[in-house]
């Protein structure tokens, strides 16, 4: 595989020698013409908003599309995420590294704790507005236990 490839390969995933996951939105699924040694055949891809190159969609990543997104359609993957990562396959090559989806729940991120000094505002915000203001600042913000007895006692 060489960097410069025509489609999306685990060569885009690698960095400092290493392969990292990517969460990945979903663009585009299509039929379009693939240029091999072979020949040009008509083949899948996938065009991800990460990427500039599409990914030729082969038959192990398609059923994992379906079950990660629990359909067969794939105008119903458009728009949506997914974890893209790197395995090690058999191939004709001997052992190989190659794109894969995961069919594992996206990562959820973690949100930064609520700094002393944003407490009082935050105190100010529920004395304003009542306990609905709880609920925004933990939009943004964890609440450590003492943080969150505190705003609830106003």
């Amino acid at each position: 595989m060489f960097a410069d490839e025509k489609y999306l390969g685990s060569h885009n995933l690698e960095k400092d020698g290493k392969y990292d996951s990517a969460i990945v939105t979903i663009e585009n699924i299509y039929v379009g013409d693939f240029l091999s040694q072979g020949g040009k055949e008509k083949r899948p891809f996938v065009k991800l908003k990460e990427f500039d190159k599409p990914m030729v969609l082969n038959r192990t990543n398609f059923k994992r599309l379906e079950k990660f997104f629990q359909s067969f359609d794939p105008q119903a993957f458009i728009g949506k995420q997914i974890v893209l990562g790197v395995e090690t396959v058999s191939s004709p090559e001997g052992m190989v590294p190659a794109l894969r989806f995961s069919t594992r729940a996206l990562p959820v991120a973690q949100k930064p704790e609520l700094p002393d000094a944003a407490m009082p505002k935050a105190m100010e915000q529920v004395k304003s507005k009542g306990k609905s203001a709880i609920a925004k600042i933990e939009e943004k913000y964890t609440l450590t236990a003492e943080q969150k007895q505190i705003l609830e006692s106003l």
